[in-house]
């Protein structure tokens, strides 16, 4: 502990019965280093559980696995089903169209359910469709972005 003692300037205070984590925190050093930069590097220090209960602080990780054995909702809220493609948008408008809300009808229509979806997935593709609309699109083009510059590329006048 000497050398410790010379590198730091201070006392060590180091129990070779605790972790090496704990006697890290104890003598205010970092136990991984990586955690201070790149991309794992964390902006906000983490709570220990106790403290966070101490202060009566509640999160939405906090009885999520509780919520999940009785069968309840989370607390965020039940999430948006995935976003569906303009080629989607048009076969489900086409099914809807003509078959209503017959779902077993539209999985027997092979002219217009070319892709041959079962009864759940057109159901899942229904439910995306009246949730997002029929005419939301999603866009994929940043306006912050630049266009990218082209090299070895002529153009023709």
């Amino acid at each position: 502990m000497p050398e410790l003692q010379k590198r730091l300037k201070q006392s060590v205070d180091w129990d070779e019965t605790d972790t090496l984590e704990e006697n890290y925190a104890r003598n205010a050093l970092v136990a991984d280093p990586n955690l201070l930069l790149g991309r794992k590097a964390k902006q906000t220090p983490l709570v220990d559980p106790e403290q966070r209960r101490a202060a009566g602080e509640e999160t939405y990780s906090d009885d999520d696995e509780q919520r999940a054995a009785l069968k309840k909702p989370r607390k965020s809220g039940k999430a948006p089903p995935p976003r569906i493609t303009t080629t989607q948008r048009e076969v489900v408008k086409a099914l809807l169209d003509k078959h209503g809300d017959d779902t077993k009808a539209m999985m027997l229509d092979i002219k217009l359910n070319k892709m041959q979806h079962s009864q759940g997935e057109l159901q899942r593709l229904i439910e995306a469709y009246h949730f997002w609309g029929p005419n939301s699109k999603h866009d994929f083009w940043s306006e912050k972005k630049p266009p990218k510059k082209l090299l070895n590329c002529r153009i023709l006048a």
